[in-house]
């Protein structure tokens, strides 16, 4: 198999194949573009101002023009992704404070000494803070902090202790990296 491949490899540059590659005679593609250029009527283009320089203008426009439009048909630019970020932060949050046992509906008691104590978590979605951060070949990694908080109701008996008001006698930092795969990010 492999040698055919390599016959029919060979039999083509032996053909065409060198053309292609630019080794071929090409004095009568010289010709042609020669008489074709002698003989169509050359546009004059019209000099610059000397206040306007062509150069500024256009690297601007370029660069204003990448700012503005994704690199390719379906990309999405970085603003986008961190768009994308943000509401998934504010998601995985709402979703932590929903799942987290012991949570505000179920709060679990203890007898520490004399006295009932109800503890539960909470995460607050609002307080959530992402950070972008580039990866390789158009992915990134996304950094979602937030707050655990502890909270504690005491009380004397254990009904008590359910429905005295609660403090917070500790917090926990937590930071999640998420990953963003080109399309879409990856929980």
């Amino acid at each position: 198999m492999r040698k055919l491949i390599a016959l029919i490899a060979f039999l083509g540059l032996m053909g065409n194949g060198c053309a292609w590659l630019g080794f071929g005679d090409d004095s009568e593609t010289t010709a042609q573009t020669t008489q074709t250029e002698v003989t169509e009527p050359q546009a004059v283009e019209p000099e610059p101002a000397p206040a306007q320089k062509p150069e500024a203008k256009t690297s601007a426009k370029k660069a204003a023009a990448k700012k503005s439009a994704p690199a390719k048909k379906g990309a999405k630019t970085e603003a986008q992704i961190k768009a994308e970020l943000d509401k998934m932060g504010h998601k995985l949050a709402a979703q932590s404070s929903r799942t987290l046992l012991p949570n505000i509906k179920n709060k679990e008691v203890k007898k520490v000494g004399s006295e009932w104590v109800a503890s539960y978590i909470s995460v607050d979605p609002n307080h959530v803070s992402t950070e972008l951060r580039p990866g390789s070949k158009g992915q990134y990694v996304g950094f979602i902090r937030y707050q655990e908080r502890i909270m504690e109701c005491r009380g004397a008996t254990k009904e008590a202790a359910l429905a005295a008001p609660c403090k917070q006698v500790r917090t926990r930092n937590l930071n999640e990296l998420i990953r963003y795969d080109g399309t879409a990010w990856q929980d």
